[in-house]
C-alpha cells in the first residue's frame, strides 16, 4: 500500500490505471473496522459518473484524507439525493456533476428558458440536501465540448451554445448555498485542452464524456475542492531563495547579481514572488527554507530594487546550512502549527525528495527545470484552493509578526504569570452573528489541537444546530499590546434532550480556539461567558464532551480543569470513544484569566 500511495501521490501512476487503483483503494477501506469513522463522499452525476468516483477516492487516500467514495445511477440527480440517508453521518460531502446534454440539445426552447430550467433543477437538488442536513455542497459547473455549428465567434455570443453554457455557471456561482463550493469544468478543460478533456466516443458508448487523463483532472480539482469545504487550504508555503525566488546563487552573485525583472529569467522569478506575495496577502504564511549564510539571504531584500517581497512579508525565516526538515519542524514549532500545515518549494530536486521521505506529512511541488513554469506548477498543485476569505486570513501574517514580539518578551518576564499580565490582553464575547459564520465554520474545520470533539460542522449544519429553541454559539475576539488575534475561539451549546436527565442541562457541542492563543487563560474567559450565559437561560448544568483524536492530547484534561465532574455513564453516546463531563450551575466559582473585558 505504501509504494501504490506514493505512485499516486507523487504522480507516477498512469491515469489509465487510476480507476482501477482506486476500485482497490475503497475495497481496501471498507473492509477496515473503522471505516465506518471515514468521510462519506456521494457524487451524483447527470452522465455516469462510475469511471470518477474511484479516482476521486485513490487521490484522496494518497493526499491523506481516506474517504469512502460512493456515486448514483446515471442522470439520476434528483431520485439519488432523495433517498439520501444522512441518519449516521451528517458530516458527508455532497458532489453535484451536471452535463450539458438537455443544455445544448438544440431544442425549440429559448436559451434563457434552458439555463432556467437547470437552475431549477439544481435550485431544487439543493433544497432536497438543505432539508437532509447536508452541510457541504461541491457544485460543478457546465461545459461545451466543440463550439457548435456556429462556430467560435458566433456561438460565444448570446444565444451561442459557448454563451449559454457561461451564462449559466455565472448564474450557477451566484446562487450557490451558503458554503458550496464552486468547480468551474469550463476553466479546467480550457486551461488543459477539450481534445484531451473529453472522448466523445466514450460519451456515446458509456455515458462517460472524460479521457482518462480528464477523469484525472476533474478527480484532482474535486478533492481540491473537499479539502476547501472541510480543512481549508494549508497554511504556509516554506520557500527556498536561491534558483527558486531569484535567479543564481546570491553567495556567488551577490544581492545584485540575482536575476530578478529586466531579463526573460528575471521576469521568471519576478512572477514567481508576485504569486507569493498574493498567497501571503491572502493569508497564506511566507516562510524562508534555505541553505545559506544569514546575511547573505537577506541582502536582497535590503538592497536589490527589483525585489517584490520583502523580509516583513516572511512569517519566519531560516537561512543556514542545517538540512531542510531539522528547519521545517523548527519553523513549525516556531509558528505552533503542524507540518501537514505546510507547501514547500524548492528548485533542488535532491532537497525535494529529502523533504518527501524525511517529512511526509509536507506537501512538496514538484518545479519544473524552467523557472517559467514554477507559476503554473504552483498553482496546479491546488493546495491553496478556498471556499472564501475571512478577514482573519487576511491579516494572518500580521497576527504572526506580533506574535515574534510576544515571544521576544517572555524572556524579560520573571514568571508565567507576569508575562501574561504583560500582554495586557483584552476579550470580547458576543453571540455568534451571520457575519462570523464563515470564520467559526473555517475555525471548526481547520481546527485539530484545541478542538474537544473535532465537529466539522458546515455553514447548513451549523445554523440547523443553532436552531432549536436555547441553542446558541458565543465567539471570542481578542487583543492584546502587541496586535489585534482577531476572532480566535468559538463555543456552540445545544439543549440536551436526552430523556434521562431531569435537569435542565446544556450541551457543548464544540468548544475550538486557534493555536496561536494556547496556554493564555483565553479558554478560562470564553467558559466564564459560556457558563454565564448558560444560567442566565435558566439550565441548571452544563455537559461537555471529550472525544480524543491522535493531535487533540493538548485538551484532554481540559473540562476537569474547568471544574466539570467525569461522569460515569454507560448511556452516553461517547462513552465508548471519550468522556463526558458535567458542572452543576450552582457552583458561582470563576475560572481565573489574565484575559479582560472590553470597555
Amino acid at each position: 500500500m505504501l509504494v501504490l500511495r506514493n505512485a499516486v501521490k507523487r504522480r507516477l501512476l498512469p491515469v489509465e490505471q487510476m480507476e482501477r487503483a482506486g476500485r482497490f483503494i475503497l475495497r481496501e477501506l471498507t473492509r477496515d473496522p473503522t471505516a465506518a469513522r471515514l468521510p462519506h463522499v456521494v457524487l451524483l452525476g447527470q452522465c455516469t459518473t462510475s469511471w470518477l468516483a474511484p479516482v476521486v477516492a485513490a487521490i484522496a487516500w494518497a493526499e491523506g484524507s481516506p474517504s469512502i467514495v460512493s456515486d448514483g445511477e446515471y442522470d439520476n440527480v434528483y431520485q439519488d439525493v432523495s433517498r439520501l440517508d444522512l441518519a449516521e453521518d451528517e458530516s458527508c460531502i455532497l458532489i453535484l456533476l451536471p452535463w450539458n446534454r438537455r443544455l445544448l440539445s438544440g431544442s425549440d426552447r429559448s436559451p434563457r428558458a434552458r439555463i432556467e430550467d437547470e437552475l431549477s433543477f439544481w435550485r431544487q437538488i439543493w433544497r432536497i440536501a438543505a432539508e437532509k442536513h447536508v452541510g457541504r455542497i461541491i457544485q460543478v459547473g457546465y461545459d461545451w465540448i466543440t463550439p457548435g455549428p456556429g462556430g467560435y465567434h458566433l456561438e460565444a455570443r448570446p444565444g451561442g451554445g459557448i454563451h449559454t453554457v457561461r451564462s449559466l455557471n455565472n448564474a450557477l456561482q451566484e446562487m450557490l448555498p451558503s458554503g458550496a463550493f464552486f468547480v468551474s469544468l469550463d476553466d479546467i478543460a480550457g486551461q488543459h485542452g477539450r481534445q484531451t478533456f473529453y472522448d466523445p466516443r466514450q460519451y456515446a458508448w458509456t455515458k462517460q464524456p472524460f479521457t482518462d487523463a480528464g477523469c484525472y483532472l476533474l478527480a484532482r480539482h474535486l478533492c481540491a475542492a473537499m479539502r476547501a469545504v472541510t480543512v481549508g487550504p494549508r497554511k504556509v508555503i516554506a520557500v527556498d531563495l536561491d534558483n527558486t525566488i531569484w535567479g543564481g546563487l546570491v553567495g556567488e552573485v551577490g544581492p545584485h547579481g540575482v536575476s530578478l525583472g529586466e531579463t526573460v529569467e528575471g521576469e521568471a522569478f519576478r512572477a514567481v514572488q508576485l504569486h507569493l506575495k498574493g498567497l501571503r496577502e491572502r493569508g497564506i504564511l511566507l516562510v524562508a527554507c534555505s541553505k545559506n549564510n544569514s546575511q547573505d539571504a537577506r541582502e536582497p531584500f535590503l538592497s536589490n530594487p527589483h525585489m517584490v517581497l520583502s523580509l516583513e512579508d516572511f512569517a519566519a525565516f531560516e537561512a543556514n546550512w542545517e538540512p531542510k526538515p531539522d528547519n521545517l519542524r523548527r519553523i513549525a514549532h516556531t509558528l505552533g502549527l503542524n507540518l501537514d500545515s505546510f507547501v514547500f518549494l524548492d528548485d533542488s530536486a535532491a532537497e525535494r525528495e529529502l523533504v518527501q521521505q524525511v517529512c511526509p506529512e509536507v506537501a512538496v511541488i514538484d518545479l519544473p527545470d524552467d523557472p517559467a513554469e514554477y507559476v503554473r506548477a504552483l498553482s496546479d498543485a491546488l493546495w491553496f484552493e478556498a471556499r472564501d476569505v475571512t478577514l482573519e486570513d487576511t491579516q494572518r501574517s500580521q497576527y504572526y509578526a506580533a506574535e515574534s514580539m510576544r515571544r521576544e518578551s517572555v524572556s524579560d518576564a520573571t514568571s508565567m504569570e507576569a508575562y501574561l499580565a504583560s500582554l495586557e490582553m483584552i476579550g470580547d464575547v458576543r453571540e455568534l452573528t451571520d457575519a462570523d459564520v464563515p470564520r467559526v465554520v473555517q475555525l471548526l474545520g481547520k481546527t485539530n489541537q484545541f478542538n474537544l470533539t473535532t465537529r466539522r460542522h458546515g455553514e447548513g449544519e451549523l445554523r440547523a444546530l443553532l436552531s432549536p429553541p436555547g441553542a446558541f454559539a458565543l465567539t471570542l475576539r481578542l487583543r492584546d499590546r502587541f496586535g489585534d488575534h482577531g476572532l480566535v475561539a468559538a463555543a456552540i451549546a445545544v439543549p440536551n434532550a436526552e430523556a434521562s436527565i431531569t435537569k435542565r442541562t446544556l450541551s457543548i457541542d464544540s468548544f475550538v480556539m486557534s493555536c496561536r492563543v494556547i496556554g493564555r487563560t483565553a479558554e478560562h474567559y470564553l467558559m466564564n461567558a459560556l457558563l454565564a450565559a448558560a444560567h442566565g437561560r435558566g439550565y441548571a448544568a452544563v455537559r461537555g464532551e471529550f472525544v480524543p483524536t491522535p493531535k487533540n492530547a493538548v485538551v484532554r484534561d481540559f473540562y476537569a480543569a474547568m471544574g466539570f465532574v467525569r461522569q460515569d455513564d454507560s448511556r452516553s453516546r461517547v462513552s465508548e470513544v471519550g468522556s463526558l463531563y458535567e458542572r452543576s450551575l450552582s457552583e458561582s466559582t470563576v475560572l481565573a484569566s489574565h484575559v479582560r473585558h472590553a470597555v
